[in-house]
């Protein structure tokens, strides 16, 4: 649950904060849960909405998140293709967290946590269908936020573009 929350947010502290908020909705949702058909996926989800939301404050908030990135002492400077990486991941995150919590929750489950559709839709209470039009429509919306980047000058070394335009999504 913490890798989930940690690819969202790529911070330690927030993820721990993303994570405990988690952890207690997933405790007061407990007999929701047990009753849940896929009860993993449905906790996985509310750690992806905790991390999500977790972002959308921090972003609110430039002071505390200036602070956050000043406070993190550095031996050395960040090499170019990092930097880039880390900010094309910075870019990525915010314009997921403007997707619609469906959406947001659907791309977040599928490309960051590699859950198939049948387990995000378990998670969700819907078809595989839905699940498949949410993932149309905010790929969709991404594209339009993110068509300013050059997407292959902007990869952090070792990625690869095809997995939010892969057709085999299972």
């Amino acid at each position: 649950m913490f890798e989930t929350v940690w690819r969202v947010l790529r911070h330690s502290q927030d993820a721990e904060d993303a994570l405990q908020v988690a952890l207690t909705t997933i405790w007061q949702q407990r007999p929701r849960i047990e009753r849940h058909p896929a009860p993993q996926a449905l906790m996985l989800k509310i750690c992806a909405d905790a991390a999500i939301d977790q972002h959308r404050r921090r972003r609110n908030d430039p002071l505390k998140a200036v602070a956050l990135e000043d406070g993190i002492p550095s031996t050395r400077p960040l090499p170019m293709d990092a930097a880039i990486g880390h900010e094309t991941l910075e870019i990525l995150v915010d314009a997921i967290s403007r997707l619609s919590p469906n959406q947001a929750t659907v791309v977040t489950m599928r490309f960051i946590q590699g859950e198939p559709h049948t387990a995000i839709a378990a998670a969700l209470g819907c078809s595989t269908e839905t699940v498949r039009e949410h993932l149309d429509r905010g790929r969709e919306r991404l594209g339009r936020m993110l068509g300013r980047l050059d997407h292959r000058k902007n990869m952090p070394a070792g990625s690869t573009t095809t997995d939010l335009h892969s057709e085999d999504e299972s």
